[in-house]
């Protein structure tokens, strides 16, 4: 049965005592992102062997946002972000930047909370963390929809949960909502989780968990790059950088030939990681491309880590994927260098 507020208002928090804290999910769209599941890296052909198309229309709702349980009451999980190894990421900095969300939910024996978020005005980072004497196994699933931006008319990412100790999960969600406008200074997100669900076993677990908050864009800088490459008749313009202090966004498009498309049905464009100037090397995530003309051109960016402020460069190669589908066969070719002046 799932808690009131009235519940959680009783409790003794006295009486609770902290518990040690420590999967990979997909999320299923209309083309799967597969991000990284694994500490150990893994092939880049599995990374990208779908095309990072998204296109979806959600419906606009007006979100009433609830009296929040917060987090301090029920302290099972802290600092959620450190049990995943972010060196080198764009989640290093993220206790810096996150705003709390503090919000606990229990349903048919699973707890779960939004511990925080952070929102660079294009992908939103939120961990997330569940407590229960049910073997949901090492990668649990989550099951119904994923999340809901308002506004937006589709998103795309990806989520990794993984089991940290007898009774407790960890994980995180990245996702980059997209939307026909400028994307809002303020983001509100709906997320309600219909089941989670043993990976190993299949056995599931349904219940009822409803989180309503809403995350502020981190101040940053807009610089104009247009860019441009073109191979292989597909087109590639490296558009603009957005900088703030945790992250740096590349918002690029992409288009193809409508005739390549008869041979190659989905085509992206990706790039892993770019260096600076000064020999600082930087892994990328990418955040799923979206497409209005069924796969000729895309929307997309992808996000690394700050930048040094003293570096005055960025080089990187971008890869074109060439895919028939998942499993049915794939080409890469590399595009020739981009590099960015900084300002």
């Amino acid at each position: 049965m799932t808690k009131t507020h009235k519940d959680w208002l009783d409790l003794n928090v006295d009486n609770i005592e902290p518990m040690d804290l420590s999967t990979v999910q997909k999320v299923h769209l209309k083309q799967t992102i597969l991000k990284k599941t694994t500490k150990k890296r893994m092939p880049k052909w599995v990374r990208h062997i779908a095309a990072a198309a998204i296109i979806g229309i959600s419906t606009v709702t007006t979100i009433n946002f609830a009296f929040p349980t917060l987090a301090s009451q029920i302290p099972f999980m802290k600092n959620i972000i450190s049990y995943f190894d972010n060196t080198g990421t764009m989640f290093e900095n993220f206790g810096n930047y996150a705003t709390e969300i503090g919000q606990v939910q229990t349903s048919n024996g699973i707890s779960m909370m939004i511990e925080s978020a952070v929102y660079d005005g294009t992908s939103v980072t939120i961990s997330y963390a569940l407590e229960t004497d049910i073997d949901l196994g090492i990668h649990p699933f989550i099951g119904g929809d994923f999340m809901d931006f308002k506004g937006s008319v589709g998103s795309g990412g990806g989520s990794r949960l993984e089991k940290v100790s007898d009774t407790k999960y960890a994980g995180y969600a990245n996702l980059t909502p997209h939307f026909n406008k400028e994307a809002p200074d303020e983001i509100e997100i709906s997320w309600k989780p219909q089941s989670f669900i043993n990976m190993t076993t299949n056995a599931e677990v349904k219940g009822e968990w409803a989180f309503q908050f809403s995350v502020s864009k981190l101040t940053g800088a807009i610089q104009l790059v247009n860019e441009v490459v073109t191979n292989y008749d597909v087109t590639a313009k490296f558009k603009t950088l957005v900088k703030n202090d945790m992250t740096t966004v590349i918002h690029y498009e992409y288009a193809v030939k409508s005739d390549l498309l008869k041979e190659w049905p989905f085509i992206s464009i990706h790039f892993d990681e770019l260096r600076d100037n000064l020999g600082n090397l930087y892994t990328v995530s990418g955040n799923g491309a979206f497409s209005k003309d069924d796969g000729i051109s895309y929307q997309t960016s992808a996000t690394v880590q700050a930048i040094d402020p003293a570096a005055t460069s960025l080089t990187f190669v971008p890869e074109i994927y060439f895919s028939l589908g998942s499993g049915k066969g794939m080409e890469i070719k590399e595009m020739d260098p981009v590099t960015i002046n900084l300002e």
